[in-house]
């Protein structure tokens, strides 16, 4: 059996990944009509990688909350998600993290491991 953490860390980076294949993807959507987006989100490489990162985190989440609590799973892949696309958009898409920013990442972190300590008592 894997070990619940493990699936955490698999469903936040195939957040991660679904959410950056959608915002690449839908850069070169054609929106010009409703059957040009249809063609144009078939027709995306990005687009089919979502789909494939959508299935992996659903795989990991369902996984995940089998052997664990929903809201630590939720609370620990939706946090995850959020600092690592944070920190990806600032390298690779020069996203500006300001202070208030890391403030705010920080304090997700910080509840992060108080629902973890919470969850482990009793």
């Amino acid at each position: 059996m894997m070990n619940h953490w493990l699936l955490i860390v698999i469903a936040a980076g195939s957040n991660v990944a679904l959410n950056l294949c959608l915002k690449k993807g839908g850069q070169s959507l054609e929106t010009g009509s409703l059957w040009r987006l249809v063609l144009s989100i078939l027709s995306s490489g990005w687009m089919w990688l979502a789909v494939i990162s959508a299935v992996a985190l659903l795989t990991a989440f369902v996984a995940a909350i089998r052997i664990y609590s929903l809201s630590l799973t939720y609370t620990a892949v939706t946090a995850l998600a959020m600092v690592t696309l944070t920190v990806v958009g600032a390298l690779f898409q020069q996203e500006v993290i300001n202070l208030t920013r890391v403030a705010g990442l920080s304090l997700i972190i910080a509840g992060l491991v108080v629902t973890a300590m919470a969850g482990n008592v009793g």
